[in-house]
Formats: C-alpha cells, structure tokens, sequence
C-alpha cells in the first residue's frame, strides 16, 4: 500500500497564548493511505517537531504494518487510527464498540489575551455553554473577571501548569467564590506530585488533570490528585487506547473529559467517536483555525458539534 505524510498549515483566528507559548499558526501532518487518512498534531510541550514526526515516518515506511514504540504518540496515535480506519471503512465507532452521539456540546476555548478584546471575542462565539479561560500565574483572576462581565455561562480554567506555589495558588482559587466555575485543570506542573495531593483535599473545586495523562493510566497518582482527566488521542497513541484510559478512569469513579490539540476537524472527529465515555467534552481546535481543510466533517449548532 502507498502511504504519504503531507503537512498542513493551520492558521489561527487569534493569537493562541497559554501560560507557556502562543503561536499564530500551528503546522500538522496528514498520514495518508489509499483510502484513508487521519491527523498527527506534534505537542512541542512533549519534544515533538518536524524532524522527528518526518524521522518517524520513514521508519513506517519500513514495516507500516507494526507500531513502533520508539515513535512518539501524536504519530502513534495517527498509525493506530489509520490501521481502524482501514479496518473498519473508516468507521471508529464501530471498531470501538461505542455509540455515536448525536450532537454534543464542547467548550470554547479563550486564550489569555488583552481585556479590551475580550468582549467582542465572546460576541464573535456567544453559542457556546461552556467557555474555557486559559490564565498565567501572574494575573489569572483579570481575564476570567472580565470573560465574566460578557458571560453568564459556566467557565472553565485551565492553567497549563502556571502555578510553581500551592499557597499562591490557594489565594488565588479563593478569590473565585463569586464567579461561574466548573473546574480546574492543570494549575501545576505535571512533576509537583506533592502539590496535587495537597491540593486535591482542600480544593473548592474538581482538579482536572492535563499535561499529567499521557498514554496510561496511573492508578495511585491519579486517585491522589485529580479528580478527573482530560484524555487527548494525540497523547495516548490513538483512540483504543484512549477508550482504555477513559474506562479505568470511570472504574475509578473519576470524572472524564475528551480534549484536543490545536487539529483540523479530522483530527477532532476521531477524538469525537470517544463522546460516549466523556462528561466533558472539550474539543474545539478546529474552531479556532481559519483554514481547515476538512470543514465539511462538521456541523455547529448553537454550540453543539455533530459529526
């Protein structure tokens, strides 16, 4: 079988700052077969680039028909959905044996910017239930309090590992009584393990956990420290794997949330075909692009994606 890796610039309808980077564009591959394609989004957060996602795929092409464990996951992840898809005519839901949900509603991200951008960027998306606020640690409580003034809706604040200080980020969270929060995710880095155990018991809020999950389920960190996980398919190797994740995570009585990476709607839509295990759903990264190539997979509906 002929096998092609192409890569796709997406460009972003704003300027995507989070705690660690912002970026204008964002550039993808397409791992591509005879009938089939799905999507790779290298993470720089964990080592991904270029060079490496081009490296893994010449290794491919050497025996397309086995996962090597030295590739990294958003190429893993674009192999394993690929071999599904070829599998079972394209159709995930069926080769994970879940049902396909008709319509559900993702949160909207918005990312740390100037406070007189806010009210006309939420006017642009007002369809959206659910909006999550990307903050730093240097002034996080500005940005959600004026997302607040143009929203009634739940927010949800995401961190991206900001926060190096539990008791700062204990000021912090207590100054948010007065507003509409669902939960947290991420406030600290992924290595601050004491940090999440102590904040888990005290915490006004869930502690969703982000940059810590990857491509298992740990058992005892988790319990520990989060009351929930947000499962990315570009970080756990594919969606059969992130159906694991998810699963032991519902064993475990903890909250599920389906996430992305900034991705085209092909992406999403195999993200998607997870809906049923999720009680979050946050995949949004193909609304935030102006120039994805695979728009006709979607409908948006007063804030509902259907795929």
């Amino acid at each position: 079988m002929n096998y092609q890796l192409e890569k796709i610039k997406l460009n972003l309808k704003v300027n995507w700052k989070i705690s660690r980077n912002e970026s204008l564009s964002k550039e993808n591959f397409l791992l591509k077969g005879e009938k089939f394609t799905s999507e790779i989004a290298p993470n720089i957060r964990y080592g991904e680039n270029e060079e490496i996602i081009v490296n893994n795929f010449k290794d491919f092409l050497n025996n397309p028909h086995q996962e090597n464990s030295l590739w990294c996951q958003s190429f893993k992840n674009a192999f394993n959905n690929l071999k599904l898809k070829e599998r079972y005519n394209g159709d995930l839901f069926r080769a994970l044996g879940l049902r396909k949900i008709n319509g559900a509603q993702t949160s909207f991200s918005i990312p740390i910017m100037s406070l007189d951008r806010v009210g006309e960027y939420i006017e642009k998306n007002d369809q959206f239930h659910f909006y999550k606020i990307k903050i730093d640690a240097k002034d996080p409580l500005a940005l959600i309090h004026e997302v607040s003034k143009h929203t009634k809706n739940p927010l949800r604040i995401d961190a991206n590992e900001a926060f190096t200080d539990l008791d700062g980020y204990l000021r912090f969270e207590a100054r948010l009584k007065d507003f509409n929060i669902d939960f947290i995710e991420q406030p600290f880095p992924a290595k601050f393990i004491h940090e999440y155990e102590s904040l888990k018991s005290v915490s006004n809020y869930e502690v969703i956990a982000d940059e810590s999950v990857i491509d298992f389920f740990d058992e005892k960190l988790f319990q520990k420290s989060f009351h929930g996980l947000n499962v990315k398919i570009m970080k756990t190797g594919g969606v059969e794997n992130a159906k694991r994740i998810l699963l032991k995570a519902k064993e475990f009585g903890m909250k599920t949330m389906i996430g992305c990476m900034i991705e085209s709607s092909l992406g999403i839509s195999e993200a998607f075909s997870l809906a049923e295990l999720a009680d979050y759903i946050d995949l949004d990264g193909a609304l935030l692009i102006n120039n994805d190539p695979f728009k006709e997979l979607y409908r948006l509906k007063r804030g509902h994606l259907y795929f």
